[in-house]
Parts: C-alpha cells; sequence; structure tokens
C-alpha cells in the first residue's frame, strides 16, 4: 500500500510511470475486443462505469500481487520477482524501481514486526529456530522475558493482511474518487461572443460528450509552458513547436459536429462545437515531407496511438485544433492541441497531441489492434431529441417533434419522421447547418391526440438512405433507425 502511494505521488508530482494504470491499459485494450466492449457498455452504460469496475479489479491485483509475494518470499526474491512481473507493462527503470522499493519496504515492514528486546541478543539453536537471551538487569530488578519474534509464516501472514486490508481500503476509496462527474449550408461558422450566450446547435462545452480509454481522473495533466508538439519521420526540417509556435499558423475557424464511434441508435455520444486552429497542411509543409512517406502516425500524452493515410492528412480539411467554443480546449477534451478530421469518429482523432511521424508504412492504432474500424468513416444518422425518449409521455395537442441529423462532411438533404411505426412518412423541415461540417437539425409540426405511437426518423444524403438495419456501435459504427414509443394523454 505504500509502495503504491509512493508510485501515485511520483506519477502526480512528475509523471513517472504507474504501474496499476499501465496494467490497467494493457489490460483493458488486451480485452477491448469490439463484442467484449459492446457487452461492457450494456452491463455499465456508456459512462465511467465499466473503467471504473475494471480499474478496481486491477487495483486488487495489483496489490493482491504484491501481497502474496511479500507472504512467499523474503525482500530480495519478493523483489526481483515483482521487478520482471512489472517489466511485462511498465518501462525497466519503473519496474527496476519498484523491485528494489518493494525490496526495501518488505524488509523494513519485516524488521519492524520482529523481536524488540533491548540488549537481546539472537543465538542459534541446535535445530536452527534461535532463542532470545535476556542480560541480567543491572538494578537487581526482575526482569521478565519479552515473548518470542513471531516466526516467519506468521510474520508473512502478518504482512498478507496488513496489505490485503490496505487493499480493502483502497478499493473503497477508489470508489469514491472515479465516481462519474458526467438542407444545404452555409459558409461559415457560428461566431463565438466571450460571455454570450452560444448559437443555436452549438453544444456548451460543459454539455460535450466525453469518452476516453482513461479513467478520468487519470486524464493527462499537460504543462502547456512546457509542452512540445514534435513533428519528425519522413520529413526534411523535424520540428519541436511550442503551442506559441503553433499558434502563428494561419488560424482556422470551423464548426464541426463530432461523434463517438460507441455511440448507440439515438445515444448521446454526439456534440457540435466551434474551434480554431490551423490547417495541418501548413504544418506539413513547413517540415517538407520526404518522398516515400505514406502515413502519418499520432502520438498521445497517455500512450493513444493513431494513423492517417498522407492524402487525407494534406486535405485542407484536417485541422489541429486549440480551442472550443471560445476558449482553450480543457484537460477533459485534449488540452493543449487535439485532431480533428471531418466525417471520422472520434477514435481517430486523437487528444492531448504530442507527436505527428510520418512513415512509409501504417501502424495499427490503438483500438485498430483489437478489432476496431481502421477506417472509422461516420454512418449516417439522425435522432430524435423531442420528445425524449427517456420521457416518452407528453401532452395532447399541436407540438413538435424535433432532432438532429449528421453525415461527417456530407449534407444531409431530407429527413423523414412516421408516428405511425413506419405505415407512413413525412418529411420533416430541415434548419440549414452554418457548415458543412455541423449536424443539421430539423422538426416536424404533428397534433397529436391521446394515444400511443411509434415514432421514428430516417436521413437521406442525395441517394443515399441511412441504413435500416441494426448493427451494434462496434467496430463500424452503429446503424438503425431511431424509434421508440410515446404515449399522449
Amino acid at each position: 500500500m505504500l509502495l503504491s502511494a509512493i508510485g501515485y505521488a511520483l506519477f502526480v508530482a512528475s509523471g513517472v510511470a504507474y504501474p496499476p494504470l499501465r496494467l490497467f491499459g494493457a489490460l483493458t485494450q488486451l480485452l477491448g475486443i469490439p463484442k467484449l466492449f459492446q457487452l461492457v457498455h450494456q452491463v455499465f452504460g456508456l459512462g465511467q462505469g465499466g473503467k471504473i469496475f475494471a480499474f478496481m479489479g486491477v487495483a486488487v491485483l495489483w496489490l493482491g500481487g504484491l501481497t502474496l509475494l511479500g507472504s512467499v518470499w523474503r525482500g530480495q526474491v519478493a523483489g526481483l520477482v515483482a521487478c520482471v512481473l512489472t517489466l511485462v507493462f511498465a518501462p525497466w527503470p519503473v519496474a527496476l524501481g519498484y523491485g528494489i522499493a518493494f525490496w526495501l519496504l518488505l524488509d523494513a515492514l519485516q524488521a519492524l514486526l520482529g523481536p524488540r528486546v533491548a540488549g537481546a541478543v539472537r543465538v542459534p539453536a541446535r535445530r536452527g529456530e534461535g532463542r532470545v537471551i535476556v542480560p541480567p538487569s543491572t538494578d537487581g530488578a526482575a526482569v521478565t522475558a519479552a515473548p518470542p519474534a513471531l516466526p516467519d509464516g506468521t510474520r508473512r501472514a502478518t504482512t498478507a493482511a496488513l496489505a490485503a486490508g490496505g487493499a480493502l481500503v483502497a478499493g473503497g476509496g477508489l470508489t469514491a474518487l472515479f465516481r462519474d462527474s458526467g438542407g444545404a449550408a452555409a459558409s461559415a461558422p457560428a461566431t463565438i461572443t466571450p460571455g454570450g450566450p452560444l448559437p443555436f446547435g452549438v453544444t456548451p462545452v460543459d454539455q460535450w460528450y466525453y469518452v476516453s480509454k482513461n479513467l478520468e481522473a487519470f486524464d493527462p495533466t499537460v504543462d502547456g509552458a512546457k509542452w512540445r508538439l514534435k513533428v519528425d519521420g519522413l520529413v526534411r526540417t523535424p520540428m519541436s513547436l511550442s503551442l506559441t509556435d503553433l499558434k502563428r499558423f494561419t488560424p482556422v475557424t470551423e464548426e464541426l459536429t463530432l461523434s463517438c464511434i460507441s455511440n448507440p441508435v439515438g445515444g448521446p455520444l454526439l456534440s457540435n462545437g466551434v474551434w480554431v486552429g490551423f490547417r495541418l497542411s501548413e504544418l506539413l509543409k513547413a517540415a517538407g515531407v520526404q518522398p516515400g512517406a505514406k502515413y502519418l502516425l499520432w502520438e498521445a500524452a497517455d500512450g493513444y496511438t493513431e494513423s492517417l493515410p498522407l492524402g487525407r492528412a494534406l486535405e485542407d480539411d484536417v485541422l489541429l485544433v486549440h480551442t472550443l467554443n471560445g476558449a482553450p480546449l480543457n484537460r477533459k477534451h485534449g488540452f493543449p492541441l487535439r485532431v480533428l478530421i471531418p466525417g471520422r469518429y472520434g477514435m481517430k482523432q486523437p487528444r492531448w497531441l504530442t507527436r505527428i511521424s510520418l512513415s512509409d508504412r501504417d501502424v495499427p492504432g490503438y483500438w485498430v489492434k483489437r478489432g476496431w474500424s481502421r477506417t472509422a468513416e461516420v454512418e449516417l444518422l439522425s435522432r430524435i431529441d423531442e420528445p425524449q425518449e427517456v420521457n416518452p409521455n407528453v401532452k395532447a395537442g399541436a407540438s413538435f417533434v424535433r432532432g438532429i441529423a449528421f453525415f461527417g462532411g456530407k449534407p444531409v438533404t431530407r429527413v423523414e419522421v412516421t408516428v405511425d411505426g413506419g405505415k407512413s412518412w413525412r418529411d420533416a423541415r430541415l434548419v440549414a447547418p452554418r457548415t458543412r461540417y455541423a449536424w443539421t437539425p430539423w422538426e416536424l409540426p404533428v397534433t397529436l391526440t391521446p394515444g400511443s405511437y411509434e415514432l421514428a426518423v430516417r436521413a437521406y444524403s442525395g441517394s443515399t438512405e441511412q441504413k435500416k438495419a441494426e448493427k451494434d456501435a462496434l467496430p463500424e459504427g452503429a446503424t438503425g433507425y431511431h424509434h421508440f414509443i410515446v404515449n399522449v394523454s
């Protein structure tokens, strides 16, 4: 427990790798096959619940493993075994440091639980167990011998009990620590006025969806003053750029909707914002792309990796952004710099960006290695927001059915709504988005009399119709019509 506390303090203070977090990351990535993640989402929902449960298991595994090592072997051997095991998921300097620290702490703890009689001397007995010889009192007073030291087996059991108790205490505290917090387009994005209300259709930052491979408490905390973006690989001029350096590139403001690949049909993992940054192509031009470069490889501060074909990376709509809705990116959304690629799900657009490397070969990204989509192109979707699926009870009379539709950078040209389970469909009125990358709001005026109605919505982009067949979100993105029953009284 003490070793873990010291390690966590070093992690917070200086970013030294923290083995329990490394173990958590390795296990979640190993188990991150789409079908298993889909099951986790069904059991725990779309929030942090599944990750909290997984981290609790890792914490018990970590502390329990150290407990077992300390109860079976003496300090040197236990430290060596801990070092070797930690090498599987942590850098060797960290593994070596933990092994040595575990050895010293274990020896200190065992010494603490040993005999404490002043002046006592342990001498070997015939059978090797030893006995305590107590010198006579110098003042003639009677001396009572201290009870014999705990035998090795008892000391180890006590050590195990203390560590196991620490694991339980840690488990209880972690639960509290890691609770969920929670038509034709115009040509210009929304204008953000500092301190003023956000334009229609723009999601406030505090309401933005949030998904991370990490527990929220362990998302990277980046020091903006020290942070640098490295650009290397097949470039003529490798670069290391500060945020101030990057802001010298031509600024670009874009209104863009971002969607998570884990979002189910009708789900909440979709938000729209106004971003400020610069074109990736301008940065690559400054670095000078060498012949033979075919792919761009991203690296993030939390170890996340992804890739993008160079041809797509050079298109003008791929941005590196530092501002959302008029304010610098916050920690949850990728401070100081993140990637925006219109038409792709969020898994292709790393936050906390630290490195861009050009390569002649593709390297599968963090989740692609586990069978997730390599391209992660956004599916055509539509959603009913009013009435709400979570509260499908409305009063009779004139009202509206409202929602949004989205297809990456492709236009939504028509939205149809049914209130009778698909027997008839009516065209909804579209509210033209301000840019081609933003979602399209829609509405349909209806007059519903008392009864039950099955609502559904579908969208079109030219001749492309939203897919009706229902498919889970992973590994390629969810498909199907958003539909539910509404009760009118």
